[in-house]
């Protein structure tokens, strides 16, 4: 199942996509007498009997909406974000392969919704795209193994880790501000139901204004998304609703010879697509 949280009347809702448009959960579940969940953290705390609930207001459906998106995921406590996580793009940066997961933050100011226009700030000028799967945990998770890890995931979704590296690697290495200014984690258009795709191999792309730049498989992780989880419950417990952003494939602008990089500009539409999910787009200014 894939399920969109929308903006309509100054608050979020729930979707579900299906063949014949965008299923309003709300409107559709008064229609039938019912009570449904109203967001993405509501359907996580109802458990299976949510998602039961959805997969009969998709049934028959007559309520449709073409509401504006929100973040497909608001509400989480963490949003944890893993670096240099694929082989080619270490290499692509000449690092040696980290030996355990690299983890950063991002903080809930940071995230847009597919379709939203996101702010360049015009004192820095190197700003840059990363194409991400973004695991959502649907249930709270500490010391689990890297085989049961899977089980404690609500869903996926496609992110942006969008980056200033002039600021990033500015001022002493700043990491987490030059990935959080305002807009700087947009994530959608929907949540793929854990059921709906395996994060080991799928297909994940980027492109700007139309241009391919990123093209590659989850294979290529150093760390799969299950041994991620695995560490991070480790050391943390992960509660649900939490946000991982897995890393980025080779591609990205940093990665570029010094005479090839086109930094994005004012104007420019960013895509990402991950298979089995479906495609994020923003537009910078």
């Amino acid at each position: 199942m894939k399920i969109r949280q929308l903006r309509q009347d100054g608050r979020i809702t729930l979707g579900i996509e299906t063949a014949q448009g965008i299923v309003d959960v709300s409107a559709e579940a008064a229609r039938r007498g019912l009570s449904a969940p109203q967001t993405v953290p509501e359907l996580i705390g109802a458990g299976e009997a949510g998602l039961q609930l959805l997969a009969q207001l998709a049934q028959g459906a007559a309520c449709f909406t073409d509401a504006p998106a929100a973040p497909a995921v608001t509400g989480s406590g963490k949003i944890l974000c893993i670096g240099l996580n694929y082989r080619q793009h270490a290499k692509e940066c000449g690092l040696p392969l980290p030996p355990a997961p690299v983890v950063f933050s991002k903080y809930a100011t940071a995230l847009a919704a597919d379709g939203d226009r996101i702010r360049l700030l015009p004192e820095y000028r190197e700003y840059d795209y990363e194409a991400e799967l973004v695991v959502i945990i649907g249930k709270a998770a500490r010391n689990v193994s890297a085989e049961e890890a899977l089980d404690y995931v609500f869903g996926y979704t496609c992110g942006n880790d969008l980056s200033t590296r002039d600021l990033q690697f500015a001022r002493g290495g700043q990491w987490d501000l030059s990935k959080n200014l305002d807009g700087f984690a947009p994530i959608g258009p929907c949540v793929a139901t854990a059921e709906e795709l395996d994060p080991a191999d799928v297909r994940i792309s980027s492109r700007v204004n139309g241009e391919l730049r990123q093209d590659a498989r989850t294979s290529d992780m150093i760390f799969s998304a299950a041994q991620i989880i695995a560490d991070l419950s480790r050391h943390l417990t992960l509660m649900p609703g939490d946000l991982i952003f897995t890393g980025t494939p080779h591609g990205v602008m940093h990665g570029y010879p010094a005479d090839a990089k086109n930094w994005l500009r004012s104007g420019d539409t960013v895509e990402i697509e991950i298979e089995g999910i479906g495609t994020l787009r923003n537009t910078l200014y």
